[in-house]
């Protein structure tokens, strides 16, 4: 190495200073009791970290949840689907049979599709058990095991980590699930193309957060509002693609439908294209539609498809998030 690259390489080293990280001992020094835990995790922060280390986007998080005997640690959905329940079990120390119990029995009484288990160190025996789950229930079914770590670095505020130990095969799931090939076959080309689109997104600086590819034809991304949401969709049988903004906030989606579509000159400026408006006054929801006539199915057009999406749905974002979190809702 000569003179002038070992300098180089010297400078380069101090434009990013690398500190130790020394871990939390004690989950108590952040969270008295595991209550205090669930409380954060229904706040912002928490669904963040959940996003985040989980590729998991909730909303409508509610502690406590009820049934007829029991009251599960947190009840949300997935950002944009309320009939996807998810239920979230924790508890500080060592897995054990109570939570793993519970967290099954949460599941079935809230008739949950995901359920996540959190606590600060996961047993082998019950890391056997979730991965024997995952193997051997539907695959609409999805269990997931997760270790809560706490980090600072120099005198920095705590970070929470959330380390998953079991998650749901999907392709196991797949090859297990009672489908025909061809649903077989269609699950696995999204799942794939999702996969590819959304590494693409992540080569751009996105304005949101992408969840975890899926074998769905659409991929939710949360705009920071419940009852609101944003989809992209791949719609082979129209020969098209699509990013829409979903609006179905209980009791007044047309009165937040109206006050978006007052906005609809700026806002299709802001984008940079003619968009569909549908108040959809008989449905749950209303939707705001961007397509492209690009055939998903179409032999060459899978970057095309990518680099659309990478375009668009940023574009969609940024016009309609503010606008939605600024919404009046009726008295």
């Amino acid at each position: 190495m000569n003179p002038e690259q070992n300098k180089l390489l010297k400078s380069q080293a101090t434009k990013l200073p690398i500190s130790k990280r020394t871990q939390v001992k004690s989950l108590k020094a952040l969270w008295q009791q595991e209550t205090h835990f669930s409380d954060w995790l229904t706040t912002q922060d928490g669904i963040d970290l959940l996003a985040q280390d989980l590729e998991i986007e909730i909303e409508n998080p509610q502690r406590e949840g009820k049934s007829a005997n029991f009251s599960c640690d947190i009840v949300a959905n997935i950002v944009g689907d309320e009939s996807h329940v998810v239920v979230i079990e924790n508890q500080f120390g060592r897995t054990n049979h109570d939570h793993l119990a519970k967290l099954l029995t949460y599941a079935a009484v809230h008739k949950a599709v995901v359920g996540i288990w959190i606590a600060e160190d996961a047993a082998d025996d019950h890391r056997q058990v979730i991965d024997w789950l995952n193997e051997n229930t539907p695959n609409t079914v999805s269990l997931y095991l997760v270790e809560l770590k706490a980090f600072t670095i120099g005198s920095s505020p705590a970070a929470p980590q959330l380390d998953v130990v079991c998650r749901p095969n999907v392709t196991m799931k797949q090859a297990n699930a009672n489908l025909s090939e061809g649903d077989k076959k269609r699950n696995q080309w999204r799942l794939e193309f999702w996969t590819e689109i959304h590494n693409r997104m992540k080569s751009e600086k996105l304005p949101f957060r992408l969840q975890k590819p899926s074998q769905d034809h659409w991929s939710s991304i949360a705009v920071g509002r419940s009852g609101f949401h944003m989809s992209m969709l791949l719609t082979p049988k129209n020969q098209s693609i699509v990013v829409e903004m979903n609006i179905q906030p209980k009791d007044w989606k047309d009165s937040a439908f109206e006050q978006l579509k007052a906005q609809a000159a700026v806002i299709e400026k802001e984008v940079g294209a003619t968009l569909d408006w549908r108040p959809m006054l008989d449905k749950g929801s209303a939707k705001v539609m961007l397509e492209a006539k690009i055939d998903p199915k179409g032999d060459g057009n899978r970057k095309a498809v990518s680099d659309w999406f990478a375009v668009w749905t940023p574009k969609m974002f940024l016009a309609f998030s503010n606008r939605v979190k600024a919404l009046t809702e009726p008295d």
